[in-house]
């Protein structure tokens, strides 16, 4: 009985939190996204001409 009072007020506390929240606008939010993908491209195309660029010096170096 314990377990589902100890729930109970568990789930009442996060129902109140989540009224507290400033939630982002839509905007917001799609910008925000706009801008972690745009970061992540840069990011994979950095890391992949320094990888390329590694493994073709080690050829060079094992040759």
């Amino acid at each position: 009985m314990g377990l589902f009072r100890g729930l109970k007020s568990f789930l009442t506390g996060v129902r109140s939190e989540f009224k507290r929240v400033s939630w982002p606008t839509r905007e917001a939010t799609l910008q925000s996204t706009g801008v972690v993908c745009f970061v992540t491209i840069v990011v994979a195309i950095y890391l992949g001409l320094v990888d390329l660029g590694l493994s073709e010096a080690v050829k060079f170096f094992i040759r």
